[in-house]
């Protein structure tokens, strides 16, 4: 019984990867892969997978999430030109102008992200290999 049970997780592991992308496993695996990849802030991973689910409600959970990254990614944006504006060293102001433009980088990702998860939250949603149309 062991060496099945390992047999069985083995394949699981080789296959997980194509079998996954083929879009042919049921919309709750493709719901646990999106969730998985939310709680480690993989928005790309979570969007690829999205488009399986079928759950516009998920997808607005996505949006939601990009929202609150982008507006605390604002406030910094902010906090850091407001310590430009005050009087700082060569050094310290370098410093400051590359986390600027890596704010404004990370803000351009996030609405990147979230016109991916608006786009996949309308719909209409692909159809899944094997699924009819009127089902």
């Amino acid at each position: 019984m062991l060496g099945l049970g390992l047999l069985m997780r083995l394949g699981r592991q080789v296959l997980a990867g194509p079998v996954a992308d083929s879009g042919v496993l049921p919309a709750g695996y493709y719901r646990h892969l999106v969730l998985a990849a939310l709680e480690e802030e993989d928005f790309p991973g979570a969007l690829h997978y999205l488009k399986w689910v079928e759950d516009p409600l998920l997808a607005q959970i996505i949006v939601f999430r990009l929202r609150l990254l982008a507006s605390q990614h604002r406030r910094q944006q902010e906090a850091i030109q407001d310590l430009l504006e005050s009087g700082l060293s060569p050094t310290r102001r370098e410093q400051y102008e590359t986390l600027l433009a890596e704010e404004a980088r990370a803000l351009d990702l996030l609405a990147e992200y979230e016109a991916g998860a608006l786009v996949l939250a309308a719909g209409p949603w692909p159809l899944r290999p094997g699924k009819q149309e009127n089902e």
